[in-house]
């Protein structure tokens, strides 16, 4: 669902997210069928940045297969979810009903689901493609209880209508591409309504019959399966996350089944799909280069290296909280691989699928060149028609300036809290700017290892920072991005009292209150923060200010997901966020009373959380009785996470942190009893 293996803290910063990796990967050719690799993130690494060693095992494993014999394997092979690829499955189900005339892709979607409705009238002309290409102008993510810890429930499935009702759209459907959960939900709701069957049945009798596939299902069929991979949140065992919008993050599946189904697409196999319907998967009318050019289901269509080696190349990665996948595929050449991971990110995983791919292309005679950088020519002036441009920009996370000081430099400045963090770029006798190291008024910065180019672009009338970057990853592996980065802000005149509203906010945070015991939000993304600045008025780090009680999501922008409008709504003296669009809300941080010294029992109620200020009860320990469909977290006074009942080593007792909060989650009549 969510891409964890990158994280954007600057406009152009990258930081891998260093986690425990226990990993699978699989490879599929005509010749060596399934080819299995396991083990740590050590072993993956040495997989990666030892090209020989893997190319002796897969060649080995072709050979023995070819005798006849078992190819070489681990006897236990791992149950995942594979998050977003998921969505590959989806596209699959709806091209094999466009195979059959069951349906038409550039058809409304309301030709097959009556009951969508939004509150923008541009809902109409969503077609079923625009889902597959991201290309729907629907905001993102209706999160509610989608991501659940050992847990499911099909409330999320059953609400996205209802929830849809009451949404608009973020741009003009077909306008530009921007990555879309939303959009296969509802396709996976559209393969329920057309061919009469539930999407988990559909998959079972449609794509794992036909292909073989073993351990291949959904968590409806595959729940707590003896095989589950076991989850690590760093170093600690958690429960594993079930993602309950199956169509677009939620399937689960062995490497090896992911590899064979990966190998269905291979052009002339008609098991699942007809050749003009992978065609049309493989396409994209994406002709910016700074856009992403997703397929029908994939994320991308057409890579430049393996272009330049006459090969086409399609990928989709995936990622829930605790496990990722990467699925990449040659369909000329015939070969998949499939590399799913407990922990680290899909990013990895897709480096490590891509190096298995380079591998057996090799074995094909086919050399697959992946050039490195080249040093950028740097001048010292800033030319006169850049500086137009200084001002307050905004990105997916934050508010960004923008200024050249002196002429000499551009410099982005990332409003985050109280924090203000730079990147410096250098002009390039190319028309743009590279990053630097270092400071460029020090005379000793030097170009980022981690290349960033940054231009300026217009596109509908709005200004944009556009970027291509190149980013280092372990000894081998290279990750190379282009996106739409930043989005110039437009002059928003607001009245005096709604801005003062949200400058008293600044600085608060909201925590999250409606979820689930079992949420995963919970875990990562307990509370959200508002702030506001002096240099962009009219605007907080949420969006837009309207007045004094709501924001819209401000960005217009290829890439830009997962946006949302904000209320703040008060009920009896206290104050809620509302992420209307997300199905989510967070109460305010002045609304949480401290724990009390003599607390024995706390009171549970569905969907509505508990939650404490630890105040004078830092570093006591509590012992708690927490029954079944109830849950507990605690945090320190930097919202990291300490304890959770997730964690199944950990047991009852739990420490409090000083300064730190903890939150009791429930149903009707449930109780947790104390004892402190």
């Amino acid at each position: 669902m969510k891409h964890q293996g990158i994280s954007k803290n600057l406009p152009f910063s990258f930081s891998m997210k260093s986690k425990r990796a226990i990993c699978g990967a699989s490879l599929h050719t005509p010749t060596s069928k399934n080819i299995v690799f396991r083990g740590s993130r050590q072993r993956i690494a040495s997989v990666v940045s030892a090209a020989l060693a893997v190319m002796t095992i897969l060649s080995a494993g072709a050979s023995v297969h070819a005798e006849s014999k078992p190819a070489p394997q681990e006897t236990r092979t791992a149950v995942s979810c594979v998050g977003s690829v998921s969505k590959t499955y989806s596209a699959a189900a709806i091209m094999q009903l466009s195979d059959q005339g069951k349906l038409d892709i550039d058809q409304p979607i309301t030709e097959y689901l009556p009951d969508f409705r939004m509150k923008d009238p541009r809902y109409k002309d969503i077609t079923v493609r625009m889902l597959m290409n991201h290309r729907s102008g629907i905001m993102g993510t209706t999160a509610g209880n989608f991501m659940l810890l050992n847990d499911r429930d099909r409330s999320t499935h059953d609400f996205l209508l209802p929830s849809m009702r009451t949404q608009r759209l973020k741009a003009d459907p077909d306008d530009f591409g921007a990555y879309c959960n939303d959009g296969f939900t509802l396709l996976e709701l559209i393969v329920e309504a057309v061919s009469g069957e539930s999407y988990t049945d559909y998959v079972q009798h449609h794509i794992s019959k036909p292909l073989g596939l073993q351990t291949t299902g959904t968590p409806w069929d595959l729940f707590q399966n003896e095989a589950q991979v076991e989850t690590f949140m760093g170093s600690v065992r958690f429960a594993p996350d079930y993602c309950m919008t199956i169509g677009s993050g939620g399937m689960l599946a062995t490497a090896p089944d992911v590899c064979r189904f990966g190998s269905a697409f291979f052009m002339g196999d008609t098991r699942l799909l007809s050749d003009k319907a992978k065609r049309e998967m493989f396409s994209t009318s994406v002709t910016d280069k700074y856009e992403s050019n997703f397929g029908l289901g994939f994320d991308s269509v057409d890579f430049d290296d393996y272009k330049a080696a006459g090969v086409k190349v399609v990928s989709k990665g995936g990622d829930v909280n605790e496990q990722h996948a990467s699925l990449v595929i040659a369909p000329e050449e015939k070969i998949s691989v499939a590399v799913l991971s407990s922990g680290g990110g899909s990013t990895y995983d897709q480096l490590m699928a891509q190096a298995l791919m380079d591998i057996a292309l090799e074995d094909k005679g086919i050399h697959v060149e992946h050039p490195g950088v080249e040093e950028k020519e740097t001048l010292d002036t800033v030319p006169e028609k850049y500086l137009a441009y200084a001002g307050a920009y905004i990105s997916g996370q934050n508010i960004c300036l923008v200024s050249f000081p002196e002429q000499k430099y551009l410099e982005f400045t990332t409003l985050d809290g109280n924090k203000r963090e730079t990147e410096q770029y250098l002009y390039t006798t190319e028309d743009s700017f590279v990053k630097m190291d270092g400071k460029v008024e020090t005379g000793k910065a030097v170009q980022a290892k981690n290349q960033v180019i940054a231009k300026f672009v217009k596109r509908s009338g709005k200004d944009y920072i556009v970027t291509e970057s190149y980013s280092e990853i372990g000894l081998k592996g290279r990750l190379h991005m282009n996106d739409y980065t930043l989005q110039r802000l437009e002059e928003n005149p607001v009245s005096d009292a709604a801005q003062a509203a949200w400058d008293a906010r600044s600085g608060k945070k909201y925590y999250f209150c409606n979820g689930k015991y079992s949420n995963a939000y919970y875990t990562e993304m307990p509370c959200i923060r508002c702030d506001s600045y002096s240099e962009a008025r009219g605007y907080a780090n949420l969006g837009r200010i309207v007045d004094a009680n709501h924001t819209v999501a401000a960005l217009v922008m290829p890439g830009g997901r997962d946006l949302t409008d904000v209320e703040m709504r008060q009920e009896n003296g206290t104050e809620y966020f509302v992420a209307s669009n997300q199905e989510t809300i967070y109460i305010c941080e002045d609304a949480i009373p401290e724990l009390p010294g003599d607390l024995t029992e706390v009171s549970l109620h569905t969907q509505k959380a508990v939650w404490y200020n630890i105040g004078s009860a830092d570093n006591k320990t509590l012992t708690l009785d927490i029954p079944v469909n109830a849950a507990v977290y605690v945090y320190d006074a930097f919202d990291r996470m300490t304890y959770s009942s997730y964690m199944p080593d950990y047991g009852n007792s739990v420490p409090l942190p000083a300064g730190g909060k903890i939150v009791f989650l429930g149903e009707d009549g449930g109780t947790i009893q104390i004892t402190q």
